[in-house]
């Protein structure tokens, strides 16, 4: 596995690690897909993959 692949899958896991936590303390000022939906938007233009893996990541925790 090359370095583009492990970066991806790294940030595909960070989204993991932030949907557990969004589900063990939802944020108070939205809902948690929107949150969710939030960082995907702001990641998934990135150049680096690990920004589009959790980008990729959240809107899969999502179904979208």
């Amino acid at each position: 596995m090359g370095r583009n692949e492990r970066d991806f899958l790294a940030g595909f896991a960070m989204a993991a690690l932030l949907m557990q936590r969004i589900q063990a303390q939802p944020p108070s000022f939205t809902s948690s897909e929107d949150y969710l939906e939030s960082v995907a938007h702001l990641h998934e233009n990135s150049e680096e993959l690990l920004s589009r893996g959790l980008a990729v990541g959240c809107l899969s925790a999502m179904g979208k």
